[in-house]
């Protein structure tokens, strides 16, 4: 039952890869009018999808944590690995695009990282009021 609840709670977070990487796709030619590269943005949207699904699974469990410092330490470290996860990616593109850097492309993709969090902080939020709920 807790295991449907979860991937439910997910859902969001598959709609906002689904609808953005159908954006992207479809969206090529506008992409191109506003000079950004749609190979950046997928590549980003896949990335940041991934690394949202495992930091949100990292979340799910500490949520499950009835340690306050445990559910902290699980919060700021999937945090970090997130960032520096985006980081890493990031210069390993600027590094091998060298002087073809996608600027657009870069930024695109620092859209969908605030959108993906946005996401996962509003669901877990509701899932920690509902967990909350259930102990009072």
């Amino acid at each position: 039952m807790e295991n449907k609840i979860t991937a439910k709670s997910f859902l969001p977070i598959l709609l906002v890869l689904l609808v953005s990487g159908l954006f992207i796709y479809l969206g090529k030619s506008l992409l191109e009018e506003w000079n950004t590269d749609h190979r950046v943005l997928l590549v980003g949207d896949g990335l940041l999808f991934g690394v949202t699904a495992i930091s949100f699974w990292l979340y799910i469990r500490a949520l499950r944590n009835s340690n306050m410092h445990a559910f902290l330490r699980v919060m700021y470290g999937s945090l970090l690995v997130k960032m520096f996860v985006c980081l890493i990616a990031t210069f390993v593109y600027a590094s091998v695009a060298g002087r073809n850097v996608n600027r657009n492309g870069v930024l695109g993709c620092f859209i969908l990282y605030i959108l993906y969090t946005f996401f996962e902080v509003k669901i877990l939020m509701q899932l920690n009021k509902k967990g909350s709920s259930k102990h009072a």
